[in-house]
């Protein structure tokens, strides 16, 4: 790839306008147009901009393992933020009740097998179809279909 190119694709990336870019590289105004939309085509241009693009959006982006870390950290009371106390003194402040109660909300979201798990460790599973025939199965998935 030509520096000329990597220009483009870096104000492609920014623009995600390739006339635009295209001018913006350096290339010709009359041209512009019909460089940009070739250069979109070519495939090392192509693996260029989705590399960067892929990039950009995982930095971006928490990741669940991020997000869950930082849950965590809320519930053990790890996580503090600073606040104003009324005479104007910033202190920590760890997480209060509602907080931990929903952070750990939020991560049992994650596993909901957990929810389910009795002191004894047994899981309970109820079905309140299991007694049902298949005549009375057929019949209720009828009235569903007609509500």
């Amino acid at each position: 790839m030509t520096p000329k190119q990597r220009k483009f694709c870096d104000e492609y990336i920014k623009t995600g306008n390739a006339t635009q870019s295209a001018i913006n590289a350096g290339y010709s105004k009359k041209t512009a147009y019909k460089i940009g939309a070739e250069n979109l085509r070519k495939p090392q241009i192509k693996k260029y901009i989705d590399s960067k693009l892929k990039d950009i959006s995982n930095n971006a982006i928490a990741t669940a393992e991020e997000t869950l870390g930082i849950l965590t950290k809320i519930v053990r009371g790890e996580h503090t933020e600073q606040v104003i106390t009324a005479e104007g003194d910033v202190i920590d402040k760890h997480p209060d009740t509602n907080q931990v109660i929903r952070a750990s909300s939020e991560i049992l979201k994650r596993y909901p097998l957990v929810q389910d798990i009795n002191i004894n460790g047994n899981l309970k599973v109820s079905n309140p179809f299991e007694n049902l025939t298949e005549e009375e199965l057929r019949a209720l998935a009828s009235r569903e279909g007609e509500a």
